[in-house]
């Protein structure tokens, strides 16, 4: 009967360890999902960003190259 209770004992112990272990690796694993959901929307931003400029950038081309073909347009009329 002692034995028994001996091996319970470390059976239990062993179970408590693996638990411990096991909580501290899903702490790890949410703090790094955290970090890496931030990173994330941080990146999300950045590219709507780019994205937004890239339009803008793509409205100007078309208005100078409108503008340029107006005035190439003028000249050959004078």
């Amino acid at each position: 009967m002692e034995q028994q209770l001996r091996e319970a004992a470390v059976t239990r112990e062993h179970s408590e360890d693996v638990i411990r272990s096991v909580s501290d690796k899903l702490r790890e694993a949410e703090a790094r999902a955290e970090f890496a959901e931030r990173s994330v929307q941080k990146l999300q931003k950045e590219v709507d960003r780019l994205e937004d400029d890239l339009l803008l950038e793509k409205e100007k081309n078309k208005m100078l190259a409108d503008e340029m073909e107006a005035t190439l347009h003028d000249i050959q009329n004078m």
